[in-house]
């Protein structure tokens, strides 16, 4: 199909918006990161791109590996160069102080992004303003039409009143399946809850729902500039860009309320503070990788540790969110605040605090009613031994705060629907397009997961595979990669901060491409 396109207006004014696309990595494999250039390339108006290597500097053979790729690529692209982050570079807090970066993709993309921006603004002499920032993984493989989808839209906001291209982020739901089925049994586990709750937190946008940007998205390239989304301290630089590109709209919005009260009166004020910061869906699905190490099966249990607490380091965000709100309290005059700000606000910090504490006190909770419940022959004060419905008369308190108003089986129904939602992302969007693409097929459309047919039937495969998944081990392997992680996360950011070693993700591709390991051995 035809990308979407503007009433009245040529295709020419809609692909004069310009797309730098930053990829940053670290010892990542050469093939890997000329698949994912490759998958660029076949997006639509690719030749008017600007793709960035954000290379480290200490990376053994990082330029020789940054050079081959350019001069493989020269011709895709309108232009493709390389930025080396160095080591030892000190980040510059608001208070005078500073810190040393924190080795990884959020130091990685600060470098980046400033010398993307010098280097579009002076050499190639890009029009900033429309000119949009997108940040992808070494694996991530976008949809041929993902780019040409944030143009129109883009252009359609900026002809629009107001300003809300300058303060919009997109989004698309990313699916780790590339290498779905070599994958051991803790990737895709990950795979299948994160898949849930990040398409949930996309396609929730679409009817009103709030979400935080996460590991590829977009954004206009001033604003990233303005707002300086990225600081070299910090772990999840996704979450952070996000909240630092909220509390700058905050701060720019209650700024201007203030100014509007000074020449007209208190009745400017009244508006008061609405930040314009807003995240949009791409219902485009963005292909990603499991970590599967070239190690060996147990290696890769080893991996997949290491990637949960950095995954869980995100915890930080929580207290940087309620630092910058203690703060903002402290400094904006009453006379900005109102309900639509204050239920902002409520939403940023009830997702962080939901998605790092909530779920880990229900389970301490739940786990230790439960060891107390089995010690004592399955009788516990306020717990009876059937709960078939929440009771009003205070006789299952205990079990209610435990999160155990009711019996194991009903457990099942969100497992189950878990199975369901990650079966149809299989389908749709690995296994459909490849078998409905006639013609030439694109990178981003062949990609199926690698998955074999069982008695003929690739569904057979999947149905066998993703139920045993949810319902024998998603449970057990969450508690060392979900509850444990989590819990050393928050020790760490208690005591340590950020001091943090980022361990770069292991992300084998394809069956053929290292060991023989896969969830079950393949015939030769």
């Amino acid at each position: 199909q035809q990308p979407p396109s503007l009433p009245n207006r040529s295709s020419e004014e809609v692909l004069r918006v310009q797309h730098v696309i930053i990829f940053p990595n670290y010892e990542e494999d050469e093939a890997m990161m000329a698949d994912t250039l490759r998958g660029i390339a076949e997006a639509w108006g690719s030749k008017d791109f600007v793709a960035v290597l954000g290379m480290e500097e200490r990376e053994s053979g990082g330029r020789a590996k940054a050079s081959r790729l350019e001069e493989q690529f020269k011709d895709s692209f309108r232009h493709i160069f390389s930025t080396y982050h160095p080591k030892g570079e000190e980040q510059a807090h608001l208070d005078g102080s500073s810190s040393e970066e924190v080795p990884g993709k959020a130091s990685n993309l600060r470098w980046a992004v400033s010398k993307a921006y010098n280097k579009c603004a002076d050499e190639l002499h890009l029009d900033m303003e429309n000119v949009i920032l997108t940040v992808a993984d070494a694996d991530c493989l976008f949809h041929p039409l993902y780019f040409s989808h944030l143009a129109a839209e883009f252009r359609v906001m900026k002809a629009a009143p107001g300003d809300q291209h300058k303060w919009t982020m997109w989004q698309a739901p990313q699916l780790p399946y590339r290498n779905y089925y070599i994958s051991p049994a803790p990737s895709r586990v990950w795979g299948y809850i994160s898949s849930v709750y990040e398409f949930g937190g996309v396609s929730s946008l679409i009817s009103g729902g709030h979400t935080m940007v996460f590991s590829a998205y977009s954004v206009h390239m001033q604003f990233a500039i303005e707002a300086e989304l990225w600081d070299g301290d910090v772990i999840a630089e996704d979450h952070h860009a996000y909240l630092k590109g909220f509390f700058y709209s905050a701060h720019h919005s209650a700024t201007q309320a203030i100014r509007d009260s000074k020449l007209v009166g208190n009745y400017a004020s009244l508006r008061g503070c609405r930040p314009a910061l807003r995240v949009r869906p791409v219902m485009l699905p963005v292909k990603s990788s499991s970590v599967v190490s070239a190690e060996g099966y147990w290696q890769t249990w080893i991996a997949r540790w290491d990637q949960a607490k950095r995954h869980c380091q995100g915890v930080s965000e929580l207290s940087y969110c309620l630092l910058a709100v203690w703060d903002m309290l402290r400094t904006l005059p009453l006379s900005v605040y109102n309900l639509h700000f204050i239920m902002q606000l409520g939403k940023v910090m009830l997702k962080l605090l939901i998605m790092h504490t909530v779920s880990v006190c229900q389970a301490i909770a739940l786990g230790v009613l439960t060891l107390y419940w089995v010690l004592h022959h399955r009788a516990i004060p306020y717990c009876p031994d059937r709960i078939w419905m929440a009771s009003a008369d205070g006789d299952t308190l205990l079990c209610g705060l435990a999160g155990a108003w009711a019996l194991t089986w009903p457990v099942l129904i969100p497992f189950t629907l878990v199975a369901v939602a990650n079966y149809r992302f299989l389908w749709s969007s690995f296994q459909e397009p490849k078998q409905e693409c006639k013609g030439h097929m694109s990178l981003w459309h062949s990609q199926d997961g690698d998955i074999p047919e069982t008695y003929g039937s690739k569904t057979l495969t999947l149905v066998g595979l993703i139920l045993f998944d949810c319902i024998v081990l998603l449970g057990p392997i969450m508690v060392p990669y979900g509850l444990i992680a989590q819990l050393i996360a928050c020790w760490n950011v208690c005591w340590r901060g950020n001091s943090f070693k980022y361990v770069s993700a292991a992300k084998l591709m394809g069956a053929g491409t290292g060991p023989e390991y896969g969830t079950f051995e393949r015939e030769p």
